[in-house]
């Protein structure tokens, strides 16, 4: 059933709305002017707050504002009762960005060694060649549907990569991403069935894992240990993940909304060519300016806030 139209932005907002999706900015600017912190029911009802100092703000109201639930996907109630005891399972869904202090620390702890400087330089060649084949293919064949044949080819691979699988399994990284992230935002039972799919692929890879360990992510995390204790195999499926489903939808978000702006702003695309010292500098700037994602707050007790 398609959703009514939206009448007013400050009470009656639609996340999903494909103007509001393609171009937020007018509706931000909008608010910003006259209702910087806006309340819809749709989707089960939320708010949103549109400056950055009250953003700020919100964030830091730890535990009323909560991130073990960041993200607007309401269940039918036929559904509610699977995901209440998937969650006491896996408690936290996919730490550490879906866990609140004191517990988030030592898990953001243990997985920034996958992300030193170090470690993303280990896999920078693995990355360039593969970047450099998808660019060929693309040259061969004279044209190119940029999100689909190059942005949307790289996060699955360099993943699959680090956790130690077959490269060619990225096809299905990406039907699982898709169904779990984009076309699951808004058919629960999709969403539900792709998680499924991969926690029960993460769930047997840790098995096999720790029969026959190995040098990468998943068999570190076997021998890692939070606050002196093991990692549970379900806490270790759940950052697995995370990594999957939001490194990959994340990363070629930001890669296609850079080469969209580039294609729609010619000065920009000649400039940077022209110059390539300023290539840190736009990289920065695009995922500042297009941010990937926007991570909500679930609210567990009452909160007055004025802006």
């Amino acid at each position: 059933e398609e959703a009514p139209p939206v009448k007013d932005w400050a009470t009656d907002y639609d996340l999903f709305d494909a103007g509001y999706v393609r171009e937020p900015f007018p509706v931000w600017k909008e608010l910003q002017g006259r209702c910087p912190i806006a309340h819809s029911e749709r989707w089960g009802g939320s708010y949103m707050a549109t400056k950055y100092e009250d953003l700020r703000e919100l964030v830091r109201m730890v535990p009323e504002l909560s991130s073990r639930s960041p993200a607007v996907i309401p269940l039918p109630p036929e559904m509610r009762e699977e995901a209440i005891a998937e969650m006491k399972l896996y408690g936290s869904e996919n730490p550490p960005i879906t866990a609140d202090p004191p517990e988030h620390k030592p898990y953001k702890q243990l997985i920034l060694p996958f992300f030193t400087p170090t470690a993303v330089e280990e896999i920078r060649p693995f990355t360039e060649q593969l970047c450099h084949e998808l660019i060929d293919r693309i040259i061969d064949k004279g044209e190119a549907d940029a999100a689909a044949d190059y942005a949307q080819q790289i996060p699955p691979r360099v993943i699959a990569r680090m956790l130690g699988i077959d490269a060619s399994r990225g096809d299905e990284f990406t039907e699982w991403t898709r169904g779990s992230i984009e076309l699951g935002q808004t058919d629960p039972a999709m969403r539900a069935k792709y998680r499924k799919i991969i926690r029960g692929f993460f769930d047997d890879l840790v098995t096999e894992r720790r029969a026959n360990p190995g040098d990468d992510m998943v068999s570190r995390l076997i021998d890692a240990k939070v606050e002196g204790e093991p990692i549970s195999d379900h806490t270790i499926t759940g950052i697995c993940n995370l990594l999957l489903v939001a490194g990959i939808d994340t990363t070629w978000s930001s890669i296609g909304a850079a080469l969209w702006h580039f294609a729609g702003h010619g000065d920009d695309r000649r400039r940077l060519a022209a110059e390539p010292s300023l290539f840190p500098t736009a990289i920065e700037e695009m995922l500042r300016f297009y941010a990937p994602v926007m991570m909500a707050r679930k609210v567990t007790a009452p909160v007055r806030f004025t802006p």
